[in-house]
């Protein structure tokens, strides 16, 4: 007898622990669903202990209820904020991330099916409306840039992913009212940032790439795409990612200028100046096309090619600042040259006409640099080469240039 009352007060004990929980569940809604003094604390230790539970932690209502309690807290700061009241941004977003969750799983766990192997969702209806207004007043959204501009990138993503994965869950796959516009790629989009400063940059890239078509930043983010295979040393990808953004915006120098840079720098020169003919052919009047040529062409020593190149493109625009700094640099490169190879030569006669020619080649280079400093007086580097011509210049003619050398120098001090 005393062995099967023990067992008896066993049996009661487990039905009296279920009961509780089970009182749980109701005590977690009841306290949360208070209109007049909700008991958001109560309610959130009742459904924790309740979703613990063995008897209450795989039943449908439980995690519904879970969900319920955590949307009613962030809708208590939702009103607060549009009544202009001191709302908790965070309790906020956190709240509604923590809803989310839990009506997900409460949501596939309404379509099991039940003791007697029927599928009735009693509660489907409501986690889609609840759901749907969550995504239509940018709950996690709003909680999501909040975070991004705190720096609290990891944070972010969890929001803007929640966010942004709304448009493909199951439960609207039949009639889904959202729409994947500019605004839906804008926030992929700042998704992508926020995996790339959390160091998350494969991450990072794969949503970049999603984006370089869908019409939101993306010349931006093709140009991006590139810079972080370019940082991985990805150089398969880096290449076609250029090749990529050159084909759709031709007109965007970033592309084809990478393009010809990597092939002229690893040893593929002929490569590099087929894609800038190839540009060139496209837009016959672009300058600064023949200006890049120039230089390609003076990086491969071949000046007379540069010459006409430089030549061409200050034709076309007269206004190229670069233009006339790049010619001007590649003439003051020579006469660098003969005023190096003077100081090396012994014979004094030989070492004197190669300073000459050295002065002769300073003075053709000067207008061009004069040139260019009168198109950006700013430029700190075609300043400083100006003076250093002018300066000397002083030794032959100082009446002529000693006023120049100092305008130039009080210009190169005030910037």
């Amino acid at each position: 007898m005393k062995r099967l009352l023990i067992v008896a007060l066993l049996a009661m004990g487990i039905i009296a622990t279920g009961s509780a929980q089970k009182s749980n569940v109701s005590k977690a809604k009841n306290k949360a669903l208070n209109v007049e003094s909700p008991d958001f604390e109560g309610a959130k230790e009742a459904i924790a202990a309740a979703l613990q539970d063995e008897s209450t932690k795989n039943s449908v209502d439980t995690w519904y209820t879970a969900g319920l309690v955590y949307e009613k807290i962030q809708d208590a700061e939702y009103l607060k904020e549009v009544s202009g009241k001191p709302a908790d941004a965070t309790v906020k977003g956190e709240s509604a991330i923590q809803s989310y969750n839990y009506y997900v799983k409460a949501y596939d766990m309404d379509f099991l099916p039940n003791a007697k192997g029927k599928i009735k969702p009693k509660y489907s209806k409501k986690i889609r409306t609840s759901i749907k207004n969550y995504y239509l007043n940018m709950a996690f959204l709003n909680y999501g840039i909040t975070e991004f501009n705190k720096k609290n990138f990891p944070k972010a993503i969890e929001a803007f992913e929640i966010h942004t994965g709304v448009p493909d869950l199951k439960m609207f796959s039949e009639d889904n009212p959202f729409i994947k516009d500019s605004v839906y790629y804008q926030i992929r989009y700042y998704t992508a940032l926020a995996y790339e400063r959390s160091e998350k940059v494969v991450k990072a890239i794969e949503i970049f790439d999603q984006l370089k078509d869908k019409g939101y930043e993306e010349v931006y983010v093709n140009q991006h795409l590139s810079d972080l295979y370019k940082a991985q040393k990805d150089t398969a990808n880096y290449i076609s990612s250029l090749e990529y953004g050159y084909k759709r915006y031709p007109k965007e120098f970033f592309f084809l200028g990478n393009l010809i840079n990597f092939y002229i720098f690893n040893g593929q020169e002929q490569k590099g100046i087929d894609y800038l003919d190839k540009a060139i052919e496209l837009d016959p009047n672009n300058a600064q096309y023949y200006n890049v040529k120039g230089s390609v062409m003076e990086t491969l020593n071949r000046i007379p090619e540069a010459t006409v190149a430089y030549d061409k493109a200050l034709t076309l625009d007269p206004n190229l600042m670069e233009a006339w700094n790049n010619k001007g640099r590649m003439v003051y490169n020579e006469a660098y040259k003969f005023e190096d190879r003077a100081v090396s030569i012994r014979d004094p006669k030989a070492s004197a006409n190669l300073q000459a020619a050295a002065l002769e080649k300073f003075k053709e280079a000067l207008p061009y640099f004069e040139k260019a400093a009168e198109l950006n007086p700013t430029d700190l580097d075609n300043l400083r080469t100006l003076r250093s011509i002018y300066y000397r210049l002083l030794n032959v003619d100082a009446k002529t240039y000693q006023g120049k050398y100092d305008a130039i120098n009080a210009q190169i001090k005030s910037l």
